[in-house]
């Protein structure tokens, strides 16, 4: 038996959103709110922001340098 943290690290492994919300429909109406949760936090998880496949508007920005670009 597969555990919603299995599915999710899989879904949240794949490239388009399309993708990912149909192998989250694959996945078993039991367990399907729990892996979502668990897509949704890894998903929202900062250190992702760090990984290069991070869009550079996603990049993170430290409060230093956020405080810089607004104070600029």
């Amino acid at each position: 038996m597969t555990r919603p943290r299995e599915y999710a690290r899989q879904i949240v492994a794949m490239r388009t959103r399309e993708e990912r919300n149909s192998a989250l429909l694959e996945v078993p109406e039991h367990l399907r709110e729990l892996t979502k949760r668990h897509c949704m936090n890894a998903w929202s998880h900062p250190s992702r922001l760090n990984r290069k496949e991070a869009a550079p508007h996603e990049q993170y920005q430290s409060n230093t340098t956020a405080a810089a670009t607004r104070t600029g």
